[in-house]
């Protein structure tokens, strides 16, 4: 049977605002007991990155809501929420109906409660973890401190893996703080890559990329990839667009046309007519623009959140879209004619969302 269906937030106020989709993805995952064995963590805030993965470290491992998963190894179940279970589409399918029971506390863990600035006294594991000294729990893949090189080596890889086949009653991150495949390279990735696709009970990774693609594909492939993005889409009002589904007008128009699909110059314009109105109404064009970015990147987000829980291609194209929207407001500050910036983006967006067969 699948978790409770009651989603509490593990993690801090501060984070949650900053990063509403990768809290929202890893909080369902652990509410559906469908954590995936490695997370890649995309975008350029590392400390956001770690943040997501200590206070879900405190979260496994803190006296107040450890009971998350060790209630459920207790009713001498296997474990069955995808923790040492190949990643895939598939996989998520068929173990949907065996899942085990794993019931969300109600309490967080001392240390996402002390970050919110909650008066809390902290538990021994998560002062440890707060401090990058737990022995069990934390652990970290990087290069060697006493080499030059910027890669990390087979001998540490290999390590990792004697590390991780231990018994231990924690449960266990491993953090490859840098994950592209100019530091990860083939030869680490390959000494690591059966641990990863399988680990041992109790065991996830949390890898950090700048973006999917810097990071080989038998490594992607493995993870589920959540974005961190430097500039999340705004929490105010939604822009007043006139009441329009682009994917609704794409099937119309492709339909009229008697095209399988519109061109990604087609798909722009429709963006570009919904958006005409705010933009045509706004004092200040660039700041219509960059709602105009933040209506479709929320749009996208709340249409796929729920399927992104449970599917490569969704999480990684969110990811993908979120990635272009922080380059399209960026642009947006420095092109003479911010609506380029749009038609930009939107063209983009086109191809992305083709390409990913998301325009259902």
């Amino acid at each position: 049977m699948p978790a409770d269906t009651q989603q509490t937030n593990i993690f801090d106020r501060h984070l949650s605002g900053r990063q509403r989709l990768a809290v929202e993805l890893l909080t369902g995952a652990l509410t559906k007991g469908r954590l995936a064995n490695a997370y890649l963590l995309t975008g350029r805030i590392i400390d956001d990155k770690w943040q997501l993965a200590k206070q879900m470290a405190a979260f496994l491992n803190c006296e107040r809501t450890r009971s998350y998963w060790q209630n459920a190894q207790s009713e001498n179940q296997p474990v069955q929420n995808l923790l040492g279970l190949p990643i895939g589409d598939e996989v998520f399918q068929q173990a949907n109906e065996s899942l085990k029971t794993f019931h969300m506390p109600e309490d967080r863990s001392c240390l996402s409660k002390s970050i919110s600035g909650e008066p809390v006294n902290m538990c021994r594991d998560c002062r440890w973890i707060q401090e990058d000294a737990h022995p069990e729990c934390l652990y970290k893949l990087a290069p060697g401190e006493k080499t030059s090189s910027r890669k990390i080596s087979v001998e540490s890889a290999r390590n990792m893996s004697e590390t991780l086949a231990r018994t231990s009653s924690a449960f266990r991150i491993v953090i490859v703080e840098d994950a592209s495949q100019d530091v990860f390279h083939r030869p680490s990735a390959n000494a690591l890559l059966k641990t990863l696709e399988e680990p041992p009970e109790h065991t996830m990774f949390f890898l950090f990329a700048e973006n999917a693609e810097a990071v080989l594909p038998t490594v992607v492939s493995r993870s589920q990839v959540v974005p961190v993005p430097q500039i999340p889409f705004s929490d105010a009002e939604p822009p007043e667009l006139p009441p329009i589904s682009f994917h609704k007008a794409i099937r119309e128009s492709a339909s009229k046309r008697s095209k399988a699909y519109l061109s990604a110059l087609d798909f722009s314009q429709v963006v570009l007519k919904a958006a005409d109105s705010l933009v045509d109404d706004d004092d200040n064009v660039r700041v219509a623009i960059s709602k105009v970015v933040d209506y479709v990147l929320k749009g996208e987000y709340e249409r796929l959140k729920a399927r992104a829980m449970d599917s490569l291609n969704e999480s990684k194209y969110l990811a993908d879209l979120f990635e272009l929207g922080e380059e399209a407001k960026s642009r947006v500050d420095h092109y003479v004619n911010p609506k380029a910036a749009l038609e930009s983006f939107s063209i983009a967006w086109a191809r992305l969302a083709q390409n990913a067969q998301v325009l259902d």
